[in-house]
């Protein structure tokens, strides 16, 4: 092999590399602990959003300030989710009960989940159509 041509196959392989790492870096960067959801229809899915959460095994707080637009409170129920391959893994629903005409009302829950991974979203869902939900809060473990 002639010196031109593997100085020509060395810069390949570096640039191929180089471009085989951006997706890692940007997948990795879209992973957060902090928690922004607003809710006009009845439910957000943090999946369908790309909002994802890096979570090791053990107990994870969801710690959630959560308020309402109207007169009425309706119930607030989040569900922790773990994104794979099939069908993904639920590691159960929390309720949490919103302030009424935007005043914040701040309750902590706990899941256990059962491994280390960024793939972790939440499903918010509400009983009450006609009220503008807020929430703001962390996700991380305990």
């Amino acid at each position: 092999m002639k010196k031109k041509e593997f100085k020509k196959m060395i810069a390949a392989l570096a640039l191929g590399s180089a471009m085989l790492s951006i997706p890692l870096v940007t997948a990795y960067a879209s992973v957060s602990q902090n928690v922004n959801i607003s809710m006009l229809h009845e439910e957000t899915n943090g999946a369908k959003n790309n909002k994802y959460h890096k979570l090791s095994k053990g107990y994870a707080n969801l710690k959630l300030s959560v308020a309402a637009s109207g007169n009425a409170a309706p119930t607030v129920t989040v569900s922790l989710m773990k994104e794979k391959f099939g069908f993904d893994t639920s590691y159960g629903k929390r309720n949490f009960t919103p302030g009424k005409k935007w005043s914040y009302k701040t309750t902590t829950h706990q899941y256990y989940v059962d491994g280390n991974s960024s793939s972790y979203y939440l499903v918010a869902e509400k009983s009450g159509r006609y009220y503008e939900i807020r929430a703001t809060g962390t996700l991380k473990n305990k």
